[in-house]
């Protein structure tokens, strides 16, 4: 690893950990300058303004999400399997998102604009990896054949569904740990009772 990515990922461990103790609006580019022993001039160069930072941040979490599903497709197990891992990989990803305040309402206001472009291109790389999953299980003979297209998309749907009813009760609370186990309970309990109905 070259010096300059070794100290993006020195800058990127420090704004993680500052954005996840006082939130997106509170932190400051002087308070991570003086944590990674920067002045606050070569931060900016590194990233032009809190919004290119934060965006990284949320891009790094995204690509360490990808990488660690991309090695669960990987594994020598079943197609049924590797969904329930995905979904529980998921909800680690979203209680990540939550401990860094990024996705309760009063910071999402103040963030939306950054999370358009990242979600959307985030949407779409989770689409393939549930599509590589259910075409792995329809190939071997774990899943119908007769599953339509639309199988993968109803799943990430389904599962952004209920993502956004938590997120609904958290009304700018941040992490609320009752609400998450609730949210894991449910998002088991639907992705056993689908797999039950696409198995072949």
């Amino acid at each position: 690893m070259d010096r300059t990515k070794e100290k993006e990922l020195a800058i990127l461990k420090a704004a993680t950990e500052r954005f996840a103790q006082y939130g997106f609006a509170k932190v400051t580019m002087d308070e991570i300058a003086s944590d990674v022993e920067l002045g606050k001039a070569s931060l900016y160069y590194y990233f032009p303004a809190k919004e290119d930072l934060f965006r990284a941040v949320i891009q790094h979490e995204q690509d360490e999400f990808v990488k660690a599903i991309g090695k669960i497709i990987n594994k020598d197990i079943s197609a049924s399997k590797k969904l329930l891992l995905y979904v529980e990989k998921r909800l680690e990803f979203f209680e990540e998102l939550l401990n860094l305040g990024t996705l309760n309402v009063h910071s999402f206001s103040n963030t939306k604009s950054i999370y358009n472009s990242l979600f959307e291109d985030f949407n779409s790389q989770e689409l393939k990896l549930i599509e590589n999953i259910i075409k792995e299980g329809k190939k071997n003979g774990e899943f119908k054949k007769s599953l339509v297209d639309d199988v993968p998309l109803v799943i990430l749907h389904a599962l952004q569904g209920l993502r956004f009813r938590v997120l609904r009760h958290l009304k700018g609370r941040g992490s609320d740990n009752k609400h998450v186990i609730q949210l894991k309970k449910e998002l088991s309990l639907f992705i056993k009772i689908f797999l039950e109905g696409i198995k072949a």
